[in-house]
């Protein structure tokens, strides 16, 4: 998570500090052999895992699942856990076994706002929320930008991209979110780092009164 420093300042993530805007990676590649065998060598060369995510896919209960890796956390190989694309019984569940410290579900300003109750749950509880296409919206792993006339008037108006909005806006629901928008371009990496400042435009907040979908 770190990352440009904006306005948007940073967030205490279990005792460590990052940026409030990141990099999400996904896109840098989906082998699964080279990513194990990364983790495996960061581990032996002594890095414990600062974060990691349990995604779970359709299980009513993460018990087992997350309580295996809380067996690692107890043993000093990962420093802290979350949890992705979860429901709230989710949440109460983990709670009970280990301290989530962040819960990563779809969210945006048109996308995934069944979890407006997730993230207001989370900030109650002092865990940090980040949301994961908040740019592609119904593209999901296809990415881009979501087109929305709100969206596309508001960047027009204020000389920035879409994108830029769409992150700043997940920024403005609360203290405790956490961009990560990915991309493979550097000029757009940059260009998302800079979202933070659009917080200080009058009417960020209120756009999103879209489909709560």
């Amino acid at each position: 998570m770190r990352a440009h420093q904006t306005v948007a300042g940073s967030y205490t993530l279990g005792g460590l500090t990052v940026n409030r805007i990141g990099f999400g990676a996904k896109r840098l590649g989906k082998d699964r052999a080279q990513a194990t065998e990364l983790l495996h060598r960061a581990v032996e060369r002594g890095h414990h895992l600062d974060v990691v995510y349990l995604r779970q896919h359709g299980l009513a209960s993460i018990v087992e699942h997350y309580g295996a890796l809380a067996e690692l956390r107890q043993a000093g190989m990962i420093r802290h856990l979350g949890i992705s694309n979860v429901r709230l019984p989710h949440l109460a569940q983990a709670g009970m076994i280990a301290p989530v410290v962040a819960v990563q579900n779809r969210y945006g300003i048109d996308f995934g706002r069944v979890n407006d109750e997730m993230l207001s749950t989370c900030r109650a509880q002092n865990i940090a929320f980040v949301p994961f296409f908040a740019l592609a919206g119904t593209g999901r792993e296809r990415g881009g930008v979501t087109e929305s006339a709100a969206v596309n008037t508001f960047a027009r108006a204020h000389g920035v991209s879409p994108a830029q909005v769409r992150i700043a806006w997940t920024l403005s629901r609360g203290p405790h979110v956490l961009a990560i928008p990915g991309t493979s371009s550097t000029d757009h990496l940059a260009e998302n780092l800079r979202a933070g400042d659009l917080l200080e435009l009058p009417g960020i907040a209120a756009l999103g009164a879209g489909d709560h979908s």
